[in-house]
């Protein structure tokens, strides 16, 4: 029996029995294991207020490191950048729609009035729409999807944006207004990916996982983190990327930096090879790091 590690909210558990029946389909049976972590139980302040590092994911990693349990799925984008010594990504799965979307009734991205306020728990989404939209209304707003979902309601906000990947797991397409253009409000690195971490020295479930990897997207977040890497891997900083294929072994990245009041936007593209996207994506960070994105995620206006 294989136990796999899941946070305990609503969309992180959906998102795991997808994996699980992925591996049911390849014969092995799964033991589903939830967890309460750090970034679940503290509510009452912005994400970046109670540090970056492992907010989602430290509880399941250390699971995994005793034993506990055989692998761990996480959302990509809540993964660290730096994993711990003994862990590995054992597969990139299931990648959804890496867009942003606009949960909003009656109205559009293209239509939202003067001064629209819009409802989200991220950093780098303030910083984005603030500098397409300076006059929107950007308030702060924590909790599991279907908790944001309740408060845009009763709090008549006229938008809330979410990963589209999460509104389509959890079957709410419904609520979605609009897409916004990845190119404009750039996703998180690996938004939309599911990933299996393990234990570096558990080789049967990193041969279970192989050929369930999706190389694609495996592809395409290396790029996407290594660009994050570049910057110091936060997870919680005005930052974006997106990559895609840009023909038959060839990847095109971009990076996106602003600050937070999205006065200042920093952006960067390129080309590469898809067999080193790692390559890739540290030639964007630093092109990024040369234009001042250090100085810029730093607040330091010297």
């Amino acid at each position: 029996m294989l136990k796999v590690g899941s946070r305990a909210s609503t969309l992180a558990t959906s998102q795991a029995e997808l994996v699980v029946r992925l591996i049911a389909e390849a014969g092995v049976d799964c033991e589903l294991v939830l967890f309460e972590t750090k970034g679940d139980k503290i509510l009452d302040r912005a994400l970046d207020a109670i540090g970056d590092k492992g907010l989602f994911t430290t509880e399941l990693e250390n699971a995994l490191l005793s034993g506990a349990i055989d692998m761990a799925v996480h959302s990509l984008k809540d993964l660290p950048t730096a994993l711990m010594p003994d862990l590995a990504i054992g597969a990139y799965l299931l990648p959804e729609d890496p867009r942003d979307v606009l949960i909003a009734a009656g109205t559009s991205w293209e239509t939202l009035p003067q001064g629209a306020v819009i409802g989200t728990s991220s950093l780098r989404r303030k910083a984005f729409l603030s500098a397409l939209r300076p006059d929107l209304e950007i308030v702060p707003v924590r909790g599991n999807l279907q908790t944001r979902v309740e408060k845009w309601r009763a709090q008549g906000w006229d938008g809330l944006i979410l990963a589209a990947a999460g509104v389509h797991r959890l079957q709410w397409q419904d609520l979605i207004a609009s897409y916004l253009d990845p190119w404009l409000c750039v996703p998180s690195p690996g938004q939309g990916i599911l990933a299996a971490e393990v234990r570096k020295d558990n080789g049967r479930v990193l041969e279970l996982l192989a050929p369930l990897n999706n190389q694609r997207a495996e592809q395409a977040a290396r790029a996407e983190r290594a660009c994050l890497a570049e910057l110091g891997g936060g997870c919680q900083i005005p930052f974006g990327a997106y990559a895609e294929s840009a023909g038959p072994g060839r990847l095109r990245l971009r990076g996106k930096v602003g600050d937070i009041a999205g006065q200042t936007i920093i952006i960067e593209d390129g080309e590469g090879d898809s067999v080193d996207p790692e390559k890739l994506g540290e030639a964007v960070g630093r092109k990024l790091i040369a234009q001042g994105a250090l100085t810029l995620l730093s607040g330091d206006p010297s």
